[in-house]
């Protein structure tokens, strides 16, 4: 057991976490984004393009064909047009630029899980990305995340965004909560359709190249697009190629990150409970070594010392050198300047990634009434974190001689200068032969990681048209099958090899050897040979045969396979009132198996108890396998009751539309979602809009399966002294802590000092999540106004049944704070005599509820200048994409709400405001992105920091295309036009770097060619 507490919560916190246009809401012909540009879908066919034709359209969220582009949800679209013009590599950017998206739960901007990194989630409305619900064309695509608790994002089956061409992207629409009935489960924030070209005919080829103002982050796309018509028109066959590369950067590249703001808690206490410092570092351990007296971690107390009284660390050249303490904060070993540890500089900010994109579809019309569709995909993408945090070993972590902690070091360390050795031994104790070393392995370990990703998905279906009741419905029966395959390349240190390396003596022949005797760890090491020595003292210093002796490459392995089978029919059943009333019935069968194997390092040592033990500094990974299935039906209606056909004077729409769908899950049983809304227009131009859903979520295999795991954890009692005035109701806190038989005035909880074994498991009895939606809103189409269209929602969900990974703190709070006491969470963990927590089962529960609630507008208007008279002149166009956040909110248990709606990632104020102009022989758009003010931490007291939050922020981007010829065309991209900064100190915080990222990369330059034949 420790033998001094740890507690120190900055300390864990900073080593832990240090580690576009859209267009209207309803109406695509009058939106800017959606025409099209002559640089992007000039060649589709214009039934693909938009409503023009007279052709029937199905929107997302909707199986029924309606003969406008109308919508019960708030519905956003960006057409290929934008996708062309804003030089989009992957359909993440394209969403990150609508204001109701919150930061994606990951990209290929900051820090990377090992298990994926440079994938691409997306976050609607901020409720987590497995709960927005990504299809292409309608359907499901397999999702490529790792089935890990250490995966990139939460458990889920999210789909990675760049797995999908941008140069076959028509549009991609955006539908906020209405998805459930129509698709199934996960679309509790909305659904995200991407819909790809049709009938393409041709050949495009696109090239594009760009680079930061700074010379570095360069990216190139390229990519092809050919398509043929065959059999007088009846079939089609299309092919596309995409490469994609980034070249990534890392905190050391920008001043802004390289300068490490922090809030530091001072020395001595002010106004402010933390102030901002710049240059933070770390004094306990440094890359080159803080030779200590005894196992401590603060150098001020037990830190080797010159005979001139300056404290030292071994520099780079492995000697003894004055280590500057700066200006230290409160902690003794936080400090704000100096020459110890510089720990913001072991952060990525943008990870390097390439990807290799190919797919192909084909469509046959063997009749009128039959037409057979495919599609074959393979993706490959690798994506590499530059750097991240080390291993360190530090008194902060362990005890002496133990993994984590100080090493322990003798005097006769042939690696130390007689007078280093002098210099440390006059600072021991008597009879002490050895001493203690804080050090960062930064110059070992990098946190280098890569990964691949192998993604295979065929599509393969008929649709059509059959006679029923004297009228003609509409058909489809579809089968999907994907799989995705992660392969990870991880460097990770041995920890048995390491400990063998350090322990170096002379041999009889005066030789740097390893100690005589020694045994190596059973996994084979980079260098597969005997024992090197590893001079640790310094910076770099270690041999390469020490290195290659001392690492070994861990290779996990994720795979998600899915299958789904669709059928569905739809069309007017009858007539009421001279409108066709539709009606929309299906079957869904989906299977979904994951499986993760950490591989042998990761998994970990087995032991003749049947434990294991880790090769490495972390617990042992277990593998997990699982696999579910469901069986799903579905229906829809359309009531039309007044439409053009009969409108009346006064009222011109009145609709009802609801669906249902009942899912059936081997793992969370049968569930019922299902909406009800309608729409409703008193005069041409302005119509009314509202809907109520119910949506689920069923558990992920990993929530499910996840098998126990063995670990030690720390937290905060609520039982102990310090912490039981805290919570929701202190009152209730106490009364529930004495019910248990703890004295709360005195209890000193071992929890709140040291770590103590946990269990983490999967939770076979998880129930689906369930949300209650609503929206309200108006479009309006003003007939004086021709080509303005105005559109504005109000959104609202509450989720309640949340799955959460609960820690222990997590878990103890929601026993001692429930007026419900004792209630199923006390059943948790266990106690003994002396009060003392013994152990605690984390892992997932149905204890979390979410509450998002925003106003969503978009303004677009399209003038042809001959309006104007000003013939042949081209055709200007505004749009404006507005989010209100009035609420952002979690709450575990009964416990405190955590707001969110005005913090970092999510302020209450943004939006997009988009100015196009199209002429026959070039384009101009002129893109301005707006992020409200926010604060760090809403729920913190005014006195916290004394810098808040952050200033409201612009960046203006532009793109301007010139039509060479008929057949060449030209863009040439600016981001950040004036180079704006992003607000200070928004790196201070953890957080602050995806929100911001064109304020941190700085102003950045692109050209793009397009060619057609």
């Amino acid at each position: 057991m420790r033998s001094r507490a740890l507690r120190d919560v900055s300390a864990v916190a900073l080593l832990t976490l240090l580690a576009a246009p859209v267009a209207a809401q309803t109406l695509p012909p009058t939106s800017p984004e959606n025409a099209t540009a002559p640089d992007s879908t000039a060649q589709a066919t214009p039934a693909d393009q938009s409503t023009a034709g007279g052709q029937d359209v199905v929107v997302t969220g909707s199986r029924i064909a309606r003969p406008e582009f109308e919508t019960l949800q708030p519905t956003q679209v960006v057409g290929a047009a934008q996708i062309a013009n804003r030089g989009y590599t992957n359909v993440g950017q394209v969403l990150s630029e609508i204001p109701a998206f919150g930061p994606p739960g990951n990209s290929g901007v900051g820090a990377q899980s090992s298990f994926g990194p440079a994938q691409t989630f997306v976050d609607f409305f901020g409720l987590g990305t497995q709960r927005t619900l990504v299809l292409v064309n309608g359907r499901r695509f397999v999702s490529s995340n790792t089935a890990s608790i250490f995966g990139p994002v939460s458990a889920g089956t999210q789909v990675d965004l760049n797995n999908i061409p941008t140069s076959l992207v028509e549009r991609v629409e955006t539908v906020a909560i209405g998805g459930a009935p129509i698709y199934g489960s996960d679309a509790i924030a909305g659904t995200v359709n991407i819909i790809l070209k049709r009938n393409f005919e041709g050949l495009q080829l696109q090239a594009q190249a760009g680079v930061s103002q700074k010379g570095d982050a360069p990216d190139q796309r390229l990519s092809l697009l050919a398509g043929k018509n065959f059999a007088d028109g009846r079939g089609n066959i299309t092919i596309s190629g995409e490469y994609n590369r980034v070249t990534g950067l890392t905190a050391a590249d920008r001043d802004i990150t390289a300068a490490g703001y922090f809030f530091g808690t001072p020395a001595t206490a002010g106004a402010f409970q933390r102030v901002l410092y710049p240059n933070q570092r770390y004094s306990a351990f440094t890359i080159g070594g803080v030779p200590f007296s005894a196992d401590d971690f603060l150098a001020s107390r037990s830190g080797i010392r010159n005979a001139a009284g300056q404290l030292l660390q071994f520099g780079a050249n492995g000697t003894l050198t004055p280590l500057d303490l700066g200006t230290p904060m409160r902690q003794g070993y936080i400090s704000s300047g100096g020459n110890s540890y510089n720990l913001p500089l072991q952060s990525n900010l943008l990870t390097t990634s390439e990807r290799y994109i190919a797919s192909a579809q084909a469509s046959y019309q063997f009749s009128d009434r039959i037409r057979f569709f495919g599609e074959a995909w393979y993706v490959r993408s690798k994506g590499t974190n530059l750097i991240d945090q080390p291993n360190y070993n530090t008194a902060l972590f362990d005890d002496a001689g133990r993994p984590d902690g100080n090493l322990l070091l003798s005097l006769d360390n042939p690696y130390l200068s007689a007078t280093d050795r002098a210099t440390i031994a006059a600072n021991l104790p008597a009879g002490q032969n050895q001493f203690y070393l804080g050090r960062a392995l930064a110059d070992l370990t990098t946190g280098r990681a890569e990964a691949t990703v192998e993604t295979y998905r065929f599509v393969g279906g008929f649709d059509g048209t059959v006679p029923l009741l004297g009228r003609d419905f509409k058909w489809e029966a579809s089968a999907v099958y994907g799989k995705s395959i992660t392969n990870g390349r991880n460097f990770e240190l041995i920890q048995q090899n390491f400990a063998n390396a350090i322990d170096a003596v002379r041999d009889a022949s005066g030789n740097i050897t390893c100690r005589p005797g020694v045994v190596n760890a059973t996994i084979p090491s980079i260098g597969g040979g005997a024992c090197a020595p590893l001079n640790i003292f310094g910076i770099g210093q270690a041999s390469q045969a020490a290195r290659d002796y001392i690492f070994t490459v861990a290779t996990p392995r994720s795979a998600n396979e899915q299958l789904v089978f669709n059928a569905n029919i739809n069309g007017p059943v009858f007539q009421l009132f001279g409108n066709d009333v539709s009606l929309s019935l299906g079957y869904e069968h989906r299977e979904e198996k994951t499986q993760f194997d950490p591989g042998a390092y990761y998994f970990g040592e087995p032991q003749a108890d049947g434990s294991r033990v880790q090769y490495g500094r972390t617990i042992p990974i277990d593998p997990i396998r699982g696999k579910f299935h469901t069986n799903e039906v579905f229906g829809e209606v359309v009531v039309p009751f007044v439409s053009s056909k009969n409108e009346l004077s006064w009222l011109k729409t009145l609709e009802f539309d609801g669906a249902a769908r009942y899912v059936d899950n081997s793992l969370s049983g049968g569930d019922v979602t299902w909406t009800a809304g309608g729409r409703v227009g008193f005069f041409q131009g302005l119509t009314f809009r509202g809907n109520f859903t119910r949506s689920i979520r069923s558990p992920a295999i990993t929530e499910v399966f996840n098998p126990t795991s063995r670990a030690f954890n720390s937290g905060l009692d609520p039982c102990d002294a310090r912490y039981v005035g805290n919570g929701p109701n202190p009152a209730t806190r106490r009364a529930n802590c004495v019910a248990a038989g703890i004295n709360p005035a005195t209890f000193d909880s071992n929890f709140s000092n040291f770590t103590i074994p946990v269990t983490i498991a999967g939770n076979p009895d998880l129930r689906n999540e369930k949300a209650n939606s609503w929206t309200v809103g108006a479009i309006a189409q003003p007939r004086f106004i021709p080509g303005l269209s105005v559109a504005v929602d109000w959104v609202n969900i509450k989720l309640n049944d949340a799955i959460r990974s609960l820690d222990g703190t997590d878990i103890l709070n929601a026993c001692y704070d429930s007026s419900n006491y004792p209630n199923q969470f006390c059943g948790l963990f266990t106690r003994g005599a002396d009060g003392q927590l013994t152990t605690i089962r984390q892992g997932y529960y149905n204890a979390a509820s979410y509450e998002m609630a925003g106003l969503q507008s978009t303004i677009a208007y399209r003038l042809p200048l001959s309006r104007v008279g000003l013939e042949n002149a081209g055709t200007v166009g505004l749009s404006v994409n507005y989010f209100y956040r009035d609420k952002l909110q979690t709450q575990v248990g009964v416990g405190d709400i955590n707001h969110d709606a005005g913090e970092i990632g999510y302020p209450r104020h943004s939006g997009t405001a988009n100015l196009t102009y199209e002429g026959d022989t070039f384009n101009v758009l002129f893109q301005g992105q707006y992020t409200g003010k926010v604060k760090f931490n809403l729920d913190e007291a005014p006195n916290a920091r004394n810098i808040s939050g952050l200033t409201d922020w612009v960046v203006f981007n532009t793109t301007v295309g010139v039509k060479v010829n008929d057949q060449f065309n030209l863009r040439f991209i600016v981001d950040n036009v004036f180079n704006a900064t992003a607000p200070f100190p928004a790196t201070a915080v953890p957080g602050g770097t995806q929100p911001y990222f064109s304020g941190l990369i700085g102003r950045f330059f692109r050209v793009a060619a397009t060619a057609r034949f």
